[in-house]
């Protein structure tokens, strides 16, 4: 019995005798790791010096940082804590913060609204609202706002004036029917309108060159972007005989 208790006195001194070894031995020589983020650079070297820590600052690398100031520690590469203990002579690398991100607006003069859109993504800012004039000297963008070279925050929407071709006259189709083709496609040309199919067809008592069918039909409304497509008389027989139509001659009023 008296052996027995010798053997577990001597265990649990052995225990005690490894805790204290460890907690003035170890431990004694270790340091909680530091929270250097969001300190100066001068105070950061302050700080390691006193726990005999070395630190290293990454000249290569700096961090956007919308809340720690340029030259600010942003980021460590130890967590910091109480739990997290480093022995003294450990290094612990550091990157300084450069300031928030500084986003300015692209100059989109002259590009279509889908290449505005990849160019505003690629700044982190987005595409606002389209608004279209009609300007013949020029295609494109024509105008943003924020204007160009404003300094703005992520995300922030860039709304665009976009010029687009004026819009070709518009006319009200005229009654084709019965007349020439040789008269009707000049008159129509000098309206900015073309015919742009001419199919002939035979039509007994009609003589050649006479336009018996149109489309548009008459009073419909017309541009220069429709396409006009008539059927002429012919006089052989056989079926609709379809062509292309005749160049576009410039005719001057």
């Amino acid at each position: 019995m008296n052996r027995l208790l010798f053997i577990l006195l001597a265990i649990i001194a052995f225990g005690f005798s490894t805790y204290v070894s460890f907690t003035f031995f170890i431990r004694g020589r270790s340091v909680s790791t530091p929270n250097l983020i969001g300190k100066p650079l001068p105070e950061a070297k302050a700080i390691c010096s006193d726990l005999g820590i070395t630190l290293n600052v990454d000249p290569n690398h700096q961090r956007n940082s919308d809340k720690i100031p340029a030259g600010y520690v942003v980021w460590q590469n130890r967590t910091p804590g109480t739990t997290n203990l480093v022995k003294r002579g450990t290094n612990i690398s550091v990157e300084l913060s450069a300031g928030p991100l500084v986003l300015r607006v692209p100059d989109l003069d002259g590009q279509s609204p889908r290449v505005a859109m990849l160019l505003l993504s690629r700044q982190n800012l987005k595409l606002g609202n389209l608004a279209y004039a009609d300007a013949a000297e020029k295609q494109g963008i024509v105008g943003e706002e924020p204007p160009r070279d404003t300094v703005v925050g992520a995300q922030t929407p860039v709304s665009l004036l976009v010029s687009v071709p004026a819009p070709p006259p518009a006319y009200i189709m005229p009654d084709l029917i019965d007349q020439p083709l040789d008269t009707a496609r000049p008159s129509l040309e000098r309206r900015g309108l073309t015919i742009s199919t001419v199919k002939f067809e035979a039509y007994p008592g009609i003589a050649d060159g006479i336009i018996i069918r149109q489309f548009p039909l008459r009073g419909a409304p017309v541009s220069g972007r429709d396409p006009i497509t008539v059927v002429v008389s012919k006089q052989e027989e056989g079926g609709i005989i379809e062509q292309p139509a005749a160049p576009a001659t410039t005719t001057t009023q």
